[in-house]
C-alpha cells in the first residue's frame, strides 16, 4: 500500500511539474480574418495561444473576449535556422483561412497543424493556396 501511494505521489508531482512548464509560454496575435484551427471556426480578433509552444503537446487557443476558445494538437516541424520573430502562419484557400504553423522567435522548432477535412476538400478543388503570416508576441 505504501509503495502504490508513493508511486501515485511521484506521478502526480511529475504531472504538475509538466503542467507548470506547459503554461510557461503564451503567444498573442491579432488575426484580421475568420479562420479554422483543426475543425473549429474562430472569428477574427485577438487570440492567446497558451501551452508549451516549443514542444509537443496540446495548446489552448482563446480569443481575448473568451467567445472563441478551444484546444489544438499540433506536431513539431523544423526550419534550417531559428525564427527571426514570432508568427502565426495561415493557409488561404479560396476565401477561407486555416491556421497552419506557429513559430517563436529564436527557435528552429515550430508547431504545425494537420490539414482539416475542410482544408483538404478545398485544396482538391482550388488551383492553389497562399500562405499568410501574422506577427505575434510572446507574453511572459
Amino acid at each position: 500500500m505504501k509503495k502504490s501511494f508513493s508511486f501515485i505521489l511521484v506521478a502526480a508531482s511529475l504531472l504538475l511539474a509538466s503542467g507548470a512548464k506547459a503554461q510557461g509560454l503564451r503567444v498573442k496575435a491579432n488575426v484580421p480574418f475568420d479562420f479554422r484551427a483543426s475543425n473549429t471556426v474562430y472569428a477574427a480578433g485577438s487570440y492567446n495561444i497558451k501551452g508549451d509552444i516549443r514542444n509537443d503537446g496540446v495548446l489552448q487557443l482563446a480569443s481575448g473576449n473568451k467567445m472563441g476558445q478551444g484546444f489544438i494538437m499540433p506536431h513539431n516541424c523544423w526550419s534550417g535556422k531559428p525564427a527571426d520573430k514570432t508568427v502565426l502562419v495561415f493557409r488561404r484557400i479560396g476565401d477561407e483561412y486555416f491556421l497552419y504553423q506557429i513559430w517563436t522567435e529564436g527557435s528552429a522548432v515550430g508547431r504545425q497543424l494537420s490539414a482539416s477535412k475542410r482544408e483538404t476538400q478545398l485544396a482538391r478543388n482550388e488551383e492553389k493556396s497562399e500562405e499568410i503570416i501574422i506577427a505575434a508576441n510572446i507574453v511572459k
